[in-house]
C-alpha cells in the first residue's frame, strides 16, 4: 500500500503550522530513538537523562561513575535553565 504524497508548503495559519510542526517533530524524535536502539548507538545524553529521572527524589549516593556525575550535574543545570525559560515564557503569556 502506497502512502499519499504530501504537499510541502508553508502554512499561513499559525495554529495549523504549529500543530504540523509538533506532529512531525514527535515522529522524528521517535524514529531517531528507534534507529539508535536498532543500530546499538549509545546516546549519552539520553542515557544520562534516564539516570537522572530514575533517581529523582532518591536519597543517598547514586550508583554512577565519577565522570558521569559531572555530566549529570551539567545536564541537570541545563534542564533547570530550560524550566526557568519555560516559566518566563508562560509568565509573559499571562501578562
Amino acid at each position: 500500500m502506497n502512502r499519499k504524497k504530501i504537499k510541502i508548503a508553508y502554512f499561513n495559519n499559525d495554529v495549523a503550522r504549529n500543530v504540523a510542526y509538533k506532529k512531525r517533530k514527535n515522529v522524528m524524535v521517535k524514529k531517531l530513538s528507534e534507529i539508535t536502539t536498532l543500530c546499538g548507538v549509545e546516546n549519552r545524553k539520553m542515557k544520562l537523562t534516564q539516570i537522572m529521572y530514575q533517581n529523582l527524589g532518591r536519597e543517598g549516593p547514586l550508583n554512577v561513575k565519577n565522570e558521569d556525575m559531572v555530566d549529570l550535574g551539567e545536564l541537570s543545570d541545563e534542564k533547570l535553565k530550560d524550566i526557568d525559560m519555560r516559566i518566563e515564557a508562560l509568565d509573559k503569556q499571562d501578562d
